[in-house]
């Protein structure tokens, strides 16, 4: 009998494409400039506020007990009023298992690692404490441990891989938008 591989991997695979996708539209934005950041940040918030609320509203914090540390909901809306703008109203996004929020939990935590990049190349004077804002030392690992512990059973992991999937699809879309490629 082989030993399966870890929940987070099989997350990762499944979903590499959606990343690779959403990685390079959102490297288009030239996050230096005023404009470009205000539309990545308004991107970014179109998305993330929707996931997040539906986070908030199937309980996490049962299954990641350290959630609400976790929440940058008032990071991206402060840092969006600072440049002007009003953050958008979470739309709907579906979770229906606690499987699907680990898969969704799984993009927006990760999303965090490639921030602290990205931050370094917002330009000067620009609020970037939705992107700066790093994760304590160990909490990625603590994450990926809840995670391969929350799902274990390989059909947990292909609802966990179809949510994360649909967050990555809701970047995608919010991203196509705000730069005109729909």
């Amino acid at each position: 009998m082989s030993k399966r591989a870890p929940a987070h991997e099989a997350l990762r695979a499944a979903t590499r494409a959606n990343h690779d996708r959403v990685d390079a539209l959102f490297g288009g934005f030239d996050i230096a400039r005023p404009e470009d950041y205000r539309r990545f940040l308004r991107a970014h918030a179109a998305a993330f506020l929707a996931v997040e609320t539906a986070l908030d509203a199937i309980g996490l914090e049962r299954l990641v007990d350290d959630w609400p540390e976790r929440r940058r909901n008032a990071l991206i809306r402060a840092d969006l009023e600072s440049l002007g703008e009003i953050p958008p109203e979470p739309a709907a996004f579906p979770i229906a298992s606690d499987a699907a929020a680990i898969g969704a939990a799984y993009v927006l935590e990760g999303s965090r690692l490639g921030g602290a990049l990205l931050a370094r190349r917002v330009g000067d004077g620009l609020p970037k404490e939705y992107l700066a804002t790093p994760l304590p030392a160990g909490a990625w690992r603590k994450f990926l441990e809840e995670l391969d512990s929350a799902l274990d059973e390989p059909a947990m992991v292909a609802d966990a891989a179809e949510a994360a999937r649909a967050v990555f699809d809701r970047f995608e879309a919010a991203g196509r938008e705000e730069k005109g490629d729909q």
